[in-house]
């Protein structure tokens, strides 16, 4: 069992970023991203910066390819060098273990548009070659992080627009524009396609979400990290207890910037008793927890202050430290 953050954090200073990562996170330690510096900033920004073969430009409505680099392009690739140089400051450079967060082909294709204003992912062609620019520009990010830090570095994929994805949910880019809903075959797939040219451990992020299980389990992710309060309904329990033991680790949001932890550890004991008996009546063996479980926030970060930010994470480690030493006596 392990504790870590997501990704997105508060603020705008890097430095202060990585502290907080190093202080309050467990073992893996992680890139952050902070969207409050604005444009390139957030996770599409940070990840477009690293698709050499692809580029992108801000249009009316979103993103929007392009066909020369732009400044928007040169500045995402600033911030992650002002993130990197701040981490090493905080870090050095011997991590043990280091995570890198970038956004899936799913949500690229749902948030970049062609020149004609239609979403990329109307177009087979076009996701075809973002995803295979992702999957170079993931392998090279990789590659600089694990040489600068002398990590193992550990890629998580966002999926933010899945679920509206496989729902058929998500709007077009006009009234005439419908896009039809993704089977999870080729949802699946896809993701499969990014997850197996990675080296090293593999994380697909499907917190803020309903979990679609089917996905989580043919991904081809490590582990898949849910939060715990869209967990509802004997579906999705039995969604829960067949991907865990199918061998597929999950990462449980559950903390919040509202949570302290006090003095006496009552409330992470709390927290910590709740996620227990979870297991309990779902039927699954308490060894979970310690073999196949991690903790993290459940929420997004971004709206609070970096210092309920640094609640969340604390809880984190903490309820993850309970559950892997008490799992049995709590």
């Amino acid at each position: 069992m392990g504790a870590y953050g997501l990704g997105e954090l508060p603020g705008k200073s890097a430095a202060e970023a990585a502290d907080i990562i190093q202080g309050e996170t467990g073992d893996l330690l992680h890139i952050p991203q902070l969207p409050a510096r604005g444009l390139g900033a957030d996770l599409i920004g940070r990840t477009v910066g690293l698709l050499d073969m692809i580029n992108v430009d801000r249009g009316a409505r979103s993103w929007v390819m392009s066909t020369r680099p732009s400044r928007l392009t040169h500045l995402t690739g600033d911030f992650l060098d002002i993130d990197l140089d701040a981490c090493e400051e905080t870090w050095g450079t011997g991590v043990d273990k280091l995570k890198i967060q970038v956004a899936g082909p799913w949500t690229l294709g749902a948030r970049i548009e062609l020149a004609n204003g239609h979403r990329v992912l109307s177009d087979r062609g076009a996701m075809r070659d973002l995803t295979q620019a992702l999957i170079a520009g993931i392998d090279a990010h990789a590659r600089k992080v694990a040489g600068r830090f002398r990590a193992e570095v550990q890629v998580q994929i966002d999926e933010p627009e899945l679920k509206s994805l496989i729902d058929g949910s998500l709007p077009g880019t006009s009234t005439f524009d419908i896009i039809p809903a993704v089977n999870v075959a080729d949802a699946s797939e896809r993701l499969q396609q990014v997850f197996s040219s990675i080296e090293g451990p593999t994380y697909l992020n499907l917190t803020g979400q309903i979990p679609t299980w089917d996905v989580a389990r043919g991904a081809g992710a490590d582990t898949v990290q849910i939060s715990m309060d869209q967990v509802r309904g004997n579906e999705h329990l039995d969604g829960f207890g067949e991907t865990i033991t199918s061998g597929i680790r999950l990462g449980l949001g559950i903390t919040t910037g509202k949570d302290v932890v006090d003095e006496l550890l009552e409330r992470p004991r709390q927290k910590a008793v709740e996620v227990a008996r979870f297991f309990d009546r779902l039927g699954v063996g308490r060894n979970y927890l310690v073999d196949a479980v991690d903790i993290h926030p459940g929420e997004d970060l971004v709206q609070g202050t970096i210092t309920e930010a640094a609640q969340a994470y604390r809880m984190a480690r903490v309820m993850s430290e309970m559950l892997s030493k008490d799992s049995g006596d709590l």
